[in-house]
């Protein structure tokens, strides 16, 4: 699973998180459910983190 910055895909789910507007892909939906999108300064960048128990 990944994370990119870009316009959504005409299949792409799109919601507003926290005034945050994501577009979430449906074939991975259900992996995405109790995550959270933080900054890590050991990665240097945004992670997702949470919901292990789904992991791909």
């Amino acid at each position: 699973m990944g994370l990119a910055l870009d316009e959504p895909e005409e299949k792409d789910k799109v919601v507003n998180i926290n005034e945050v507007v994501v577009a979430i892909d449906p074939d991975i939906e259900i992996y995405t459910e109790n995550l959270t999108l933080d900054f890590s300064q050991e990665a240097n960048g945004l992670v997702l983190a949470g919901n292990e128990s789904n992991c791909c």
